[in-house]
């Protein structure tokens, strides 16, 4: 097995699937870290980077990828050396500067990716062709960045917040298992400490070998530090054929403890009065329905709120400057409420603030803005 003498198990129940088999998909894909962006003119976006994964000619289609499952399509117009030759190709290893099509100035930002495959989601990608592009190009230069506090905080946030990964899984066997339970594999390194071992992609997966091939378990990073917790587990280790990244299980609770008190600092965003703003209520075809849609769904779970209005703020000071302002009728304030609404309005703002506040706290102004959820059931206090 390479790097590793043998594997354990750990049981641990979830929802896996059955290992595809091999798709025509030629994997390495290439990739590129973006370390530095150029406006060469308001129609034109140079990035400089490094090509990973195979060869980059002219003309190759790519996504752009990044944080909040942002992927846009363009393709490289002109490729050159760092002498500012032109070039129709650059083989692995290469530092260019790619010229993209399509985008400007503000679509491209540092420590995104170029890749040639696209997030899991896309209309191209099967469910069975798991892969996670954007964390592959970030792990692909992350040997030589281990000091780059900016490039390294990235990474280890997307980890925490949106990164999915396969693990192999199998039935827990002997007289005692439980057979709704699960095992998930174990790797024994030579410094004789187990790791969790999680794969960004089927390719990565493929070929480690020795590991279970008939049970994909998907990993987030709530379900790798609840299974870290549990068992006696030294450390993460990620993709251990190629990049080999190591996260040990101190830093994988010192990452849980930051998310967390991230999260609670999602909370009730005072309105500043003496600040000239002024709210809007969407017209019925640009209703924020994704918003509305995951608020609702954890507003139903919470007895406490009654009733929640929305409308947008404008700022006329600052270019018009828009945020989501959410108002909120509850039976009793707790910064969990205000962080669980922000937790949920997240995924769905698109890139505009949001801000809180409690329905007893604005007097009138909820007359000016939409009803958008009221509790239905009877309660009782």
């Amino acid at each position: 097995m390479g790097l590793f003498d043998r594997k354990n198990k750990n049981e641990e129940k979830s929802e896996v699937t059955e290992a595809p088999k091999k798709k025509e998909v030629t994997f390495p894909f290439v990739t590129i870290l973006v370390e530095e962006v150029l406006s060469m003119t308001s129609t034109e976006v140079s990035i400089i980077g490094n090509v990973r994964g195979g060869t980059l000619h002219t003309g190759d289609e790519f996504y752009l990828l990044g944080r909040q499952k942002k992927s846009v399509k363009t393709s490289a117009l002109r490729i050159e050396d760092t002498l500012m030759t032109r070039m129709e190709k650059a083989e692995e290893g290469t530092n260019v500067s790619v010229v993209l099509a399509g985008l400007r100035e503000g679509d491209v930002e540092k420590y995104d990716v170029l890749s040639e495959v696209n997030c899991l989601s896309s209309d191209t990608d099967t469910p069975d062709s798991a892969v996670n592009p954007f964390l592959t190009g970030l792990l692909r230069e992350s040997a030589g960045r281990r000091e780059d506090r900016e490039f390294m905080g990235r990474m280890m946030e997307y980890i925490a917040t949106e990164a999915i990964f396969l693990s192999p899984a199998m039935h827990a066997t002997g007289k005692d298992a439980n057979p709704n339970q699960l095992g998930v594999a174990l790797l024994r390194g030579k410094d004789g400490k187990n790791y969790l071992s999680a794969f960004t992609d089927i390719h990565e997966l493929e070929i480690m070998d020795g590991l279970p091939e008939k049970l994909l378990m998907p990993l987030d990073f709530p379900k790798i530090y609840e299974i870290m917790s549990k068992g006696p587990i030294d450390g993460l280790l990620i993709n251990p054929k190629t990049s080999g990244f190591v996260m040990t299980k101190p830093l994988v609770e010192s990452l849980a403890n930051h998310k967390r008190k991230v999260d609670n600092n999602i909370k009730e965003q005072k309105i500043d009065t003496k600040q000239p703003m002024m709210i809007a209520v969407p017209k019925e075809d640009h209703i924020p329905q994704e918003l509305f849609d995951s608020l609702k769904a954890y507003m139903q779970t919470e007895p406490k709120i009654l009733r929640a209005w929305y409308a947008i703020m404008i700022f006329p000071q600052e270019n018009d400057r828009k945020a989501h302002l959410i108002i909120i009728d509850t039976l009793e304030e707790t910064p969990e409420i205000y962080g669980a609404v922000g937790r949920a309005a997240r995924d769905y703002a698109d890139n505009m603030q949001v801000n809180m506040q409690s329905a007893a706290k604005v007097g009138k102004m909820t007359e000016k803005m939409m009803l958008f959820y009221e509790r239905k059931d009877n309660l009782s206090v």
